[in-house]
């Protein structure tokens, strides 16, 4: 629904990015980079480093790092796109939009801290076990950075790995992977006005 909005106009993202970069895990030169290449996608569906780094004083390189980050981060991804035979690399920043919808959904709804919690309780008595601090970092980056909550991990285990005799975080992980990141937004709660803050 936001990619809809963006292409349309009425998602103020420059305002979005800025006001969430924490939320978002963004330095700040991230921050600038995304915007200008949500400005450039507007245009142009490639990724034109030359284009970016126009617009944005600072080193080539350190702009190059930072588009390099937003990728590994999953805000964008990069794929051929083949026209009469003729393939060329474009974008695809569903990455960025999932992300603005999942902090919309969650807005001021769920304390992070007391998620990640709650999921590792909870993932403690499935396994029938204390997770190792290999598992505890695999988990904490599914709750703080892909935004997913303890319902996604029940929903996965019990939808996805009911049959399965043993369970492990990275099958639990893959699960998570191939279900819709987190819930969409109901019209009919308050996180609706949170959502019509960030459009024009």
């Amino acid at each position: 629904m936001i990619n809809k909005l963006f292409e349309l106009g009425y998602f103020k993202y420059q305002d979005f990015i800025l006001d969430n970069m924490k939320k978002l895990s963004l330095s700040p030169l991230e921050a600038i980079v995304l915007i200008k290449m949500l400005d450039e996608y507007k245009i142009d569906k490639r990724v034109l480093i030359d284009e970016i780094s126009n617009n944005i004083i600072e080193k080539k390189s350190l702009i190059e790092e930072a588009m390099s980050s937003l990728i590994e981060k999953g805000f964008y991804s990069v794929y051929v796109s083949y026209d009469n035979g003729l393939g060329e690399e474009v974008a695809s920043l569903d990455g960025f939009f999932e992300r603005v919808e999942a902090i919309l959904n969650n807005t001021g709804v769920i304390d992070k801290e007391d998620e990640l919690f709650s999921v590792i309780d909870y993932l403690s008595n499935v396994l029938n076990r204390i997770l190792s601090s290999q598992e505890v970092e695999i988990v904490t980056s599914l709750v703080k950075e892909d935004f997913y909550t303890l319902d996604n991990f029940k929903n996965a285990i019990e939808e996805k790995l009911k049959n399965r005799s043993v369970i492990t975080i990275k099958l639990i992980a893959r699960a998570l992977a191939t279900k819709e990141s987190p819930k969409k937004l109901n019209s009919n709660n308050d996180l609706m006005k949170d959502f019509i803050k960030n459009v024009k």
